[in-house]
């Protein structure tokens, strides 16, 4: 999967889990989709 160097950025300054992070992001857009349609 390829991220955009800032958003990755971001991210990592979080330190230590930035990954998990990314991650619950993502699967919040999922169900907020999931919701809508």
């Amino acid at each position: 999967m390829r991220v955009d160097q800032d958003v990755l950025d971001f991210f990592k300054q979080e330190g230590r889990g930035y990954q998990i992070k990314i991650n619950a992001v993502l699967r919040a857009y999922k169900e907020a989709q999931s919701r809508r349609g």
